[in-house]
């Protein structure tokens, strides 16, 4: 009896994932970014549109089941080798055996964790990661402690402050029992424990697929520069800068921060890196460099804001200098790959409800250049081979302000 073409695909998937699937080419990228498109496609065709609607409501209870994980850290308490029962681990953790057991059991459906013998648990290579990575567990305790609290309030906070623009009129400050009153950021500067975990989560989005210093690195022609000067504002502890300097070690660069630390100082000290305090909302101190950098830093900002950011960098401003943003960059709905328009997508929505701050299309970067001023040229948007971000850049054609 030949094969129907259900079971013809079915063979084909298993034989699939039964050999590496390894990307070794530009080719081999599209392909794969393709297979990723159609998944979610193939899902709603074999079960249909009512039960695509059905699981999307329930989505919440996979994000639970890996809250549970992480805020009665249970990767820890698994041995990384061997197994242990329920009722030791929930001696360990504190959580009543029957709920700790039916959490991990629903962790087990999305891969995590599993039972090598009937109500024992032991790691996997999945759950390895919130052990032996410190920033994946981070990342995990940021996403389902704070910003899914957040996310829970954030159509109450739309109706209680429509267009608001404040950092503070965010579902993540009703769901600190504060409306109105706190912060994400002031939240997180509350212990240093949260702190450091911030800073931890931040690294680990940023080294993400599609978000590595590398495309910053290798998509700008930062040997035109020769011995110019780059300004890295906002640049934190200098991980983009130091990616910089070792490919163009003759570039003088200065990171700015809001805050400096000695850690800061020395985690990626280069000879030719110097690092000083600077608020991005005050006229910039450093003059006559060839490029203002600027990554990851107006998507936190409402427009207005970054309209202040970049007024204040135009006293420091010579003719021919650039103002380089590293930086998302929405597309318009249904082009391209579906997966990286959902990745932009979801990162945008959680700056609304994180910092009422917004990612942007590129007709949006455009215009915030138009209104900061008139002198700025746009010069366009690009996006590095392989990077979920973009090079928005713009070159000053205005005379010396400052």
């Amino acid at each position: 009896m030949p094969a129907t073409n259900l079971v013809a695909l079915a063979a084909s998937l298993r034989e699939a994932l039964d050999s590496p699937l390894v990307v070794e080419s530009d080719a081999d990228r599209e392909a794969r970014l393709d297979i990723i498109d159609m998944i979610p496609v193939l899902n709603r065709k074999f079960v249909g549109e009512l039960q695509t609607i059905r699981d999307m409501a329930w989505e919440w209870l996979n994000v639970l089941s890996l809250k549970a994980v992480s805020h009665w850290n249970i990767a820890t308490l698994v041995p990384l080798e061997g197994e242990i029962s329920y009722t030791d681990l929930s001696t360990k953790c504190g959580l009543e055996s029957t709920a700790l057991r039916r959490l991990l059991r629903h962790a087990m459906t999305n891969g995590m964790f599993h039972e090598p013998t009937i109500d024992h648990i032991a790691h996997n290579s999945m759950s390895r990661n919130l052990v032996e990575d410190p920033k994946t567990a981070a990342w995990v305790d940021l996403q389902t402690e704070t910003i899914l609290l957040g996310g829970t309030y954030q159509c109450e906070a739309l109706d209680r402050w429509p267009n608001s623009e404040s950092k503070r009129e965010t579902g993540v400050s009703i769901g600190f029992h504060n409306p109105g009153q706190t912060s994400l950021f002031e939240e997180v500067k509350k212990t240093p424990e949260k702190i450091q975990k911030f800073g931890l989560a931040m690294e680990l989005f940023s080294s993400g697929e599609g978000y590595e210093v590398g495309s910053l690195v290798e998509g700008y022609d930062w040997a035109k520069l020769g011995e110019g000067t780059i300004v890295d504002v906002g640049g934190a502890n200098g991980f983009a800068s130091s990616a910089i300097s070792d490919a163009y070690p003759s570039l003088k660069i200065v990171v700015q921060d809001i805050d400096v630390t000695e850690d800061m100082k020395t985690e990626h000290k280069r000879p030719n890196i110097q690092f000083q305090k600077y608020d991005f909302f005050t006229p910039q101190v450093v003059k006559d460099a060839d490029v203002y950098l600027y990554r990851w830093i107006f998507h936190n900002w409402q427009d207005e804001q970054c309209i202040q950011i970049l007024r204040a960098a135009i006293p420091a401003l010579k003719p021919g200098a650039k103002i380089l943003i590293n930086d998302g960059c929405l597309p318009l709905p249904g082009t391209g790959h579906a997966s990286l328009e959902k990745a932009a997508r979801n990162i945008d929505i959680c700056m609304m409800v994180a910092m009422n701050a917004k990612e942007r299309e590129e007709a949006d970067w455009e215009e915030l250049f138009k209104k900061a001023d008139p002198r700025f040229k746009y010069w366009g948007a690009t996006r590095p081979t392989g990077s979920r971000m973009m090079l928005i850049e713009a070159e000053w054609e205005g005379t010396k302000v400052g």
